[in-house]
Parts: C-alpha cells; structure tokens; sequence
C-alpha cells in the first residue's frame, strides 16, 4: 500500500499560507499538492499573494492545482434557477431580522476541492473507498478550533496542525513576519456579508472593490432575479441598511472604551 497523498487546501490568506511556508521551512510536513479554489471574487490582494507563492511552492515540489466553479458573483445573480447563497442579512416586511442560509463555501470552495480530491485520488465520481487515500491539512487556527471537521468520507483524512501546535491567527501573522516573508492577507469574497467592521474599513481603502461590493449590495434589492428569490429585504452588511450608510467607525470614534483602555488612576477605593 502507497502512503496516502498529503494536500494542502490553500486559500492564500494567513492560516494556509502559514501552514504552505512551515513546510518549505520542514516544520511540519510537505504536502504533495496544493488546491486553491477560486470563487472568481477574491480580493486582488489574494490573487497577488497567490502568486507570490506559486514560486515557493514550485521551489519546494508541491504541486498547485487552482479549481473555479464559476465567478459567485455574476453567478447568484444570473437568471438560471439554481443558486448558491451566500449568508445574507435579511429584514422581512415586520422588521424582523434573520440570515439566509450559506451555500456558497459547500459550491464555490469545497466541492471544487473535493472533485480535485477524487481526481487526484484516483477515484470517479461517487465511487467509495474505505482505504486512506488522502490526508487533507487543513489552515485552522488554535482560536478557530471549533470550526474543525471530520471528513465526508473514509478515504479522507483531516489534519489541523496550527490547532495541534496551539498556534493563534496572530502566531501565524508573526511567524510570516519573523521568517521574512510577506503578510498574507484574509482571504474572503469582496462581498461577503461575514466580514466585521475591521474588514469592511480595510475594502473601504481600496476604492474598486469597495465599489464592487456597494454595487452588488445595491442590485440584492433592485435585481428583480434577486427579489423573486426572498421574501425579506437582503443586505450585506449586518445593519440592515446600504452598505455606502453602515457604521463603520471603531468603538474608539464612537466614544465607547473599554474599561482596561485606560490605565488606573489609583482612585478606585476614594
């Protein structure tokens, strides 16, 4: 029996790049292949990184596979009857608030991985395997440890190093630091309604795909495609309201401190 392949699911943000670097540095083990898949709205900043690290990757012997189901963006919007949600905000006509339910990662990100999987694997579509053909290292930080997950089928193994080594987000941003190598940067759609108020002022700073993101939002409720599709009214931004009017000011603009934001000044018992 072959020792099962080892793959690396690359998104090109901070975990899997860190993950993809340790190896080169033969901190942890190589991975035989990379997959990055491409929903066809990453930030620039990704598609920059990404290949930023094509180079290392070729360097070290692992080989990147980049996999697309389509571009998410122009897809949800299209006319074509089946879609793929993304978890938008929604208000229905009483003010009531909900999300709709995420789609996207299962189309866009692992089922393209998973068909690359089987590919490489050796296996058709559907066919089953109880034989460990697959070890799949996955970028899941120590304070995301809760996002873990088995694997779907038997001939596929998980592995979460940064979780088994206790490493944070912020580990991973200093150890790309103090090995020299270029910050990573978060790895999301342009519009994707799970950002916070740090990563929506960061799109802010980049004036095209700010613009992008304020216009998708836009045609969620002018699209008539979009409008058949919900009772509710959909928003990106977990508000309820245009992206261009949402709050996006730090707690510190809006006057609100924390408590240990201030040193003591001694006069707690006066």
């Amino acid at each position: 029996m072959s020792e099962p392949l080892k793959v690396l699911s690359l998104g090109a943000g901070v975990q899997s790049t860190t993950l993809l670097l340790m190896m080169v540095n033969g901190e942890i083990p190589k991975a035989d292949h990379a997959i990055f898949a491409d929903t066809g709205w990453e930030p620039q900043a990704v598609y920059n990184h990404l290949n930023y690290l094509k180079p290392i990757m070729a360097d070290a012997g692992i080989e990147l596979h980049i996999v697309t189901k389509g571009n998410i963006r122009k897809d949800f919007l299209a006319d074509t009857g089946r879609y793929a949600s993304p978890p938008l905000h929604m208000i229905d006509a009483n003010g009531k608030r909900g999300m709709v339910r995420r789609q996207c990662t299962a189309e866009y990100k692992l089922g393209p991985i998973m068909k690359k999987q089987r590919e490489l694997a050796g296996l058709k579509s559907g066919q089953r395997c109880k034989e460990h053909l697959i070890t799949t290292v996955i970028g899941i930080s120590y304070d995301e440890s809760q996002r873990m997950r088995d694997p779907e089928f038997s001939w596929i193994v998980n592995e979460y190093p940064l979780v088994d080594r206790k490493i944070t987000r912020q580990d991973c941003l200093e150890w790309c630091a103090t090995h020299g190598y270029k910050q990573p940067p978060r790895s999301a759609c342009i519009g994707c309604p799970f950002k916070s108020a740090d990563e929506w002022r960061l799109l802010k700073t980049m004036p095209d795909e700010w613009a992008d993101a304020v216009a998708f939002d836009a045609e969620l409720r002018t699209s008539e495609v979009i409008k058949k599709r919900f009772r509710g009214t959909p928003f990106l931004h977990s508000s309820g309201v245009p992206l261009p009017d949402a709050d996006l000011r730090t707690n510190q603009d809006k006057g609100i401190f924390n408590l240990f934001d201030q040193e003591c000044a001694g006069m707690c018992g006066v």
